[in-house]
Parts: C-alpha cells; sequence; structure tokens
C-alpha cells in the first residue's frame, strides 16, 4: 500500500505540472479555459487523496470492519465506491484536456495545412513548365499588394497568438502566395520579358515565397 501510494503521489505530481504548464501555454487572455483545466486534475488529485486516505485507514481490517463502509474525515463515500470516482475524475481530465487541445489546436493545423500547400505551390513555380497564360508585369505588381497584406498579418497573429488570428493568416496566407507565385510566372514569360529578366524575376519570386515561409514557420513555432 506504501509503494503504490508512494507511486501515485509522484504520478500526480508529475500530472499537475503538465496540466500547469498546459494551462499556461493558453495565454492570459483565455483565463477561464486555464481554470477548467486546473480545476480538472485539482479534482483527479482530491480523489486520488481520498483514495489513499480511505485505504490507508481500512488497511489491516477484517472486510466487514465498519471503515470498509464508514467515511473518514470529511468524506461522505464508502470506500468502495472511490474507484469509481477517481475513474470518473480521470475520464473527465482526459475529455478536458481533449476538448481545449481541440480548440487550441485548429489554428495551428490550419498554418501547417498552408504551409504544406504553398511548398507545392512553389514546386509547380519552380518547375521548368511554362504557365498556361502570360500576364503583364504590371498585373503581377498589383498582387505583390497581398503579400503586403499578409505579412503585417502573419506577425500581428505571431504577436497575439490567438487561435483566430492564426486561422485568418493560414487563410490569407494560402490566397496570396499562390497568386504571386502564379501571377509572378505569368509576367516571367510575357514575350517582351528578356531571359535574363525572366531568371531574376523567378529567382526573386522564389526567395519571397521561400522568406515568407519561414515567416509561417515562426508563426507555427510561436
Amino acid at each position: 500500500l506504501a509503494q503504490a501510494a508512494q507511486s501515485s503521489v509522484s504520478t500526480i505530481t508529475r500530472l499537475a505540472e503538465v496540466v500547469k504548464l498546459g494551462a499556461a501555454s493558453l495565454g492570459s487572455e483565455d483565463p477561464e479555459t486555464q481554470v477548467v483545466l486546473i480545476n480538472a486534475v485539482k479534482d483527479v488529485a482530491k480523489a486520488l487523496g481520498d483514495l489513499i486516505g480511505a485505504t490507508k485507514a481500512a488497511a489491516g481490517k477484517a472486510g466487514d470492519d465498519p471503515a470498509h463502509l464508514r467515511a473518514f474525515v470529511g468524506l461522505h463515500l464508502p470506500l468502495f465506491s472511490l474507484p469509481q470516482v477517481m475513474v470518473t475524475n480521470v475520464t473527465s481530465l482526459l475529455k478536458t484536456v481533449k476538448a481545449v487541445e481541440d480548440e487550441a489546436t485548429k489554428g495551428t493545423r490550419a498554418l501547417e495545412a498552408t504551409i504544406e500547400h504553398i511548398r507545392q505551390e512553389l514546386a509547380v513555380f519552380s518547375s521548368p513548365v511554362p504557365p498556361d497564360k502570360v500576364s503583364t508585369p504590371e498585373d503581377f505588381i498589383r498582387m505583390t499588394k497581398g503579400i503586403t497584406m499578409a505579412t503585417a498579418k502573419a506577425v500581428a497573429a505571431g504577436n497575439s497568438c490567438r487561435q483566430e488570428d492564426v486561422i485568418a493568416t493560414a487563410n490569407l496566407s494560402r490566397r496570396a502566395i499562390a497568386d504571386m507565385l502564379r501571377a509572378c510566372k505569368e509576367a516571367a514569360y510575357h514575350p517582351e520579358v528578356s531571359g535574363d529578366v525572366r531568371q531574376r524575376a523567378l529567382r526573386f519570386g522564389k526567395e519571397c515565397a521561400d522568406g515568407y515561409l519561414e515567416l509561417l514557420e515562426h508563426v507555427l513555432v510561436v
């Protein structure tokens, strides 16, 4: 019993520390969810404490001893029902963490998908296959404005770390970079553009997309 109690206390201590770190990672702008997480692990810790205390009180006593049925100090549940309380509270903690995780990672997952999408667009852009149509350099210049807007949005999302901002950044970035790469290649293959200028335009378009990918990856880390 002593070994089991010691092991349980060690485990619940580690669990509490991990949950506290998880709650802290949500940021100060979401205190309600932090409280929900902390309360959930507190319930598990209390149930474990009650179970250990009740087991200790009943240890070594006969099966029909009142200690197995009566509550010990502050408890109103018999010993045989305490494991079920423990299981219920652990299940509740897992469900709480899963719900928070789903909510807190939807932006991250959207950003990961956008990064992968941009990499795929870059592969198409870097291929030697000419575009289906050509456009003017002026069309391309207009497309670069979207990059400026998307960059500002990405920086703001990196500062706020709000999932809504990250999702908005993912959506805007996906569109802006894809439009820029398409317009860059179409303009580079315009018949009035020389081969040297074409190669420079394609190189700078790729560098722009690569740089933006680095920015998104920084936001993802944050």
